[in-house]
This record gives C-alpha cells, structure tokens and sequence, in this order.
C-alpha cells in the first residue's frame, strides 16, 4: 500500500470519527437544553448489575442518565449554553439530567441510590435553571418539594382561609340559632 493511500485512509477514519462525535455532541446538546437541571454524577466503582438496575428504574421515572467523554460533555453543554460546570469535568463522568416538571427528581434518586451505595455515583456539580452549584448541594436539593407538592400547598394555602372562614361562620351561627331557640322556647313557657 502506498503512502498516499495510507494517509488517505486515515483522513477518512478520522472525518469519520469526528462526525460521530459531533452527533453525540449534538445528541447531549439537544437533551440537556430540554431539561430543567443537569447533574454532573462520579459514576466509578460503579458495577454493570448496579448501573443497569438504576439505568432501568431512572427511565421507568422519565429521568435521562448517560455516560460520555468529558470532551464531549463540555461541547454539549456549551451548545445548550449551560456554563460554570466545565471545572467538574474530570474523571468518569455521567450526566443525570432532571424535566420542569420535577428538576429536583434527579437528586432525590442520587440521594435513595446512596441509602445502599453511599461511595458510588458522588455529585460533582449541578446547573439549576442556569445556575451553577457546588455538588454538596445534591442533599439540599433532594429535600425540596416537587412541582406537584408545592402546587398543592399552594392550593391548600389557598384555600385554608376560606374553610375557616366557613368554619367559624357556621360555629358563631350554630350557637346564636342555638342561644334564639332557647329563647323562644324560654318565651313559649312563660
């Protein structure tokens, strides 16, 4: 083989290659700009049997969890325009990304995961609603409230004055009818 054709073929594997990568990159992108919050996870020591079983109970929760270079991360989440989180890109890195609908699900699955398995999957930083947090903050986050929770408190709330006004309305009601019948029957007797 000639020189020429040796060099032609590896331009090509790498032309390629680097298309591959930019799919991924545009694939990551595409997923992380839909979500509400992105966690960057530690995901060594992991076992396959351990990582396929969160695997599988993360996606029966609409929860996108996935492996990828850090190369390719970085690039992702400067195309989604997330930013502050490139310092955590080191080591064996997952991506752990949370909806609007609950963007704090993701935290509180890490935190339940930790209850059996406290030195694996370990937070290395966070981007909620653009803002980039130290991942110490995961057990702070995993004790929020849902979006669910917090609009039914903000109903019961809502609603618990009207129930009080109507409690004591019928109370003071029901005494001042109690206190005219007694009345009555005291005239009716005399």
């Amino acid at each position: 083989m000639s020189n020429q054709s040796v060099k032609s073929s590896q331009s090509v594997k790498v032309s390629a290659n680097k298309d591959k990568k930019q799919v991924v990159i545009d694939a990551l992108a595409k997923d992380i700009s839909g979500a509400a919050s992105v966690y960057l996870l530690n995901y060594t020591k992991i076992k396959v049997a351990q990582d396929n079983a969160l695997r599988i109970n993360l996606r029966k929760k609409g929860i996108v969890y996935k492996a990828a270079k850090n190369r390719l991360l970085r690039e992702a989440l400067k195309k989604a325009g997330i930013f502050g989180l490139d310092s955590h890109l080191k080591g064996a890195t997952s991506i752990m990304l949370g909806s609007a609908e609950d963007p704090m699900l993701p935290a509180r699955e890490v935190v339940d995961f930790h209850k059996t398995n406290p030195e694996i999957l370990l937070s290395k930083g966070i981007s909620l609603d653009g803002a980039a947090l130290a991942g110490a903050e995961l057990e702070n986050l995993a004790k929020m409230p849902g979006k669910k929770e917090i609009l039914s408190q903000i109903i019961s709330l809502t609603l618990s004055p009207g129930a009080n006004l109507i409690a004591i309305i019928k109370g003071t009601g029901s005494k001042i009818a109690g206190q005219i019948k007694a009345l009555e029957e005291k005239l009716e007797t005399a």
